[in-house]
């Protein structure tokens, strides 16, 4: 703004204070578990890692269907506080029969939209209680709001998944609606098992009783297996048959089967069903106590991605480690520096990592440590034995949530080199590390930790450098610095400051000391779905396949 006083010109300044950026815990802080992500996210389409629950599939559409036809098609204020409603009822009802019903708790109420808010509330109802469905659902003026979320579960988990699968249209802003095609055919199913005229009088109403939420218990997700047709449409639809055929999303049949054969077999040997036994049979291809796990041909190539995805978390656990142990000698240091070459050459004179290099041989190279390794590390198959690289792993993720030490940090560091030595010994530098999973142009370039590019250093310039100078190399290029640029990418994109060591006036100052954590492939919700539509059943040696899991298992599979 320009002010005029006679022949002179004078320019206003205005003075304002810049804002830092938000500071957030953020997530894969050396952009190594992206590329694990992106091949679990390949193997279940269509299920993600906050789709927890298969009736959710069937009761979304069902609730926009069953307002449909009560005349509710407005997308408005009133829709949506209705909508909220249900979601809450939906809740509450799942909530009153786990705490009603004898069983695990989990078949009724696990993961149900709301449970942290309205759990003690439907456990605490007496015979004669009531609840005021407003009292939570509402988004101004609740008396304790069971969601965020404008569209609760829906807007939140589900939305994106239920319109890829073409069950559902819309968004919060346009509104949403059941398709004609398969949305309202999965409604009709729900519908034959569930009391809606009593369900519409609750959320009309804004008030249920101890009795109704009683009578209302056909709504739980335990009783989606009493419902047939419900039943056989979500098996169709999460074990892609029939009008849910779709050659993009044949992955998710597939990986369904592979976790249903895995789940009978341990359950046979009275072993139960966990991600990370999963983890460890699809990598090694055996089973515990090396007995050879055997899949259909139809499955094999399946398994073998998910042996991918589990190198990969091996690699990604094995850096994140060296990374912890690197910033907790550091902060408990509490010296500075201002380079990451100097930090890097501080850390590898530490006491508790020259012991860590002195089990290998310091001065020995890459390639004669993977050499000796021979004499140390367990056959694949073996992947029990306390160093099998499986084993490795899990040590640094529990010591990285333990309590903070020099000692710690040694076995940290030693568990890591190893882990990289073991992958070295059992990689093939010729093969496509990924076998025929393909990569978008210039992918690695932003997730530069990957199995090709491993390849290429054990081969390579890492093959003739000391053990210690390796370790140098990692803390600097897979540590440091890939860290400051993650975290400089992610200010610029989000504007969200995400750094766990950062320069200052004081020299690199640390954060926060990120552990050592595994990703979640999408396992759990899988196999919560299993067992939501009674392909999984309990026995009493843990879960195996169910009649239905197992004609699942049996049909072709070969599109």
């Amino acid at each position: 703004m320009k002010i005029i006083a006679g022949d002179n010109y004078f320019m206003q300044v205005e003075t304002a204070w810049v804002k830092p950026p938000l500071q957030v815990g953020g997530l894969d802080h050396l952009a190594v578990q992206a590329t694990c992500i992106n091949i679990y996210g390949r193997l279940l389409p269509g299920i993600t890692n906050v789709t927890d629950r298969a009736r959710y599939y069937s009761f979304y559409p069902w609730l926009i269907w069953a307002f449909d036809k009560a005349g509710h098609r407005e997308f408005n204020d009133a829709f949506v506080e209705r909508f909220r409603r249900a979601d809450c009822l939906f809740c509450l009802i799942s909530q009153r029969h786990a705490a009603m019903s004898e069983g695990d708790a989990d078949d009724h109420a696990a993961a149900m939209v709301g449970s942290d808010t309205l759990a003690g509330i439907a456990r605490s109802l007496g015979a004669d209680g009531a609840i005021r469905l407003s009292d939570f659902s509402l988004r101004e003026g609740a008396k304790k709001r069971y969601f965020a979320n404008k569209l609760g579960g829906l807007g939140q988990y589900y939305l994106g998944v239920l319109r890829e699968l073409s069950i559902i249209d819309g968004d919060s802003t346009a509104g949403i609606r059941y398709t004609r095609q398969l949305g309202s055919v999965i409604a009709e199913q729900m519908d034959c098992s569930v009391n809606r005229t009593l369900f519409m009088k609750a959320v009309d109403a804004d008030l249920v009783t101890a009795a109704e939420l009683d009578a209302l218990h056909g709504f739980c997700p335990c009783q989606l297996c009493n419902n047939p047709g419900e039943r056989k449409i979500l098996g169709e639809l999460f074990f892609v048959r029939d009008r849910f055929q779709n050659t993009e999303a044949v992955p998710r049949r597939r990986s369904l089967k592979i976790i249903l054969q895995l789940a009978d077999l341990l359950c046979a040997n009275g072993e139960q069903l966990s991600e990370a036994l999963f983890r460890a049979c699809t990598y090694s291809g055996n089973l515990p106590g090396g007995a050879t796990w055997t899949v259909p041909p139809a499955l094999s190539k399946t398994r073998e991605k998910w042996a991918i995805y589990a190198r990969n978390e091996l690699l990604s656990i094995a850096v994140q480690g060296l990374f912890y142990a690197l910033l907790d000698a550091y902060e408990a240091s509490g010296i500075r520096m201002d380079a990451s070459t100097d930090i890097a050459n501080w850390f590898t004179e530490q006491p508790e990592v020259i012991e860590a290099l002195d089990e290998l041989g310091k001065e020995k190279t890459f390639s004669e440590c993977v050499a000796d390794s021979k004499n140390w590390l367990p056959a694949l198959a073996d992947w029990n034995e306390k160093m099998h690289e499986v084993q490795l792993t899990e040590r640094i993720t529990a010591l990285s949530r333990g309590n903070k030490s020099a000692e710690s940090r040694k076995k940290i560091v030693s568990a890591a080199l190893r882990t990289l030595i073991a992958l070295a010994r059992r990689t093939n530098s010729e093969d496509r590390q990924y076998a025929d999973l393909v990569f978008e142009a210039d992918y690695f370039r932003y997730y530069p930790i990957n199995l090709e590019s491993f390849a290429r250093y054990i081969s390579g310039s890492w093959a003739s450098s000391t053990i210690g100078d390796v370790l140098r190399w990692l803390s600097i290029n897979w540590g440091l610095e890939i860290h400051l640029r993650v975290a400089l990418r992610k200010l610029r994109g989000q504007s969200q400051s995400t750094f766990r060591i950062r320069p200052s006036d004081h020299g690199m100052e640390v954060i926060a000391i990120p552990p050592a954590v595994h990703t979640r492939p999408r396992f759990n919700q899988a196999v919560r779905v299993l067992k939501d539509i009674g392909a999984l059943e309990k026995s009493n040696l843990g879960w195996q396949l169910s009649p239905f899991g197992r004609a699942q298992f049996e049909l072709a599979d070969a599109s």
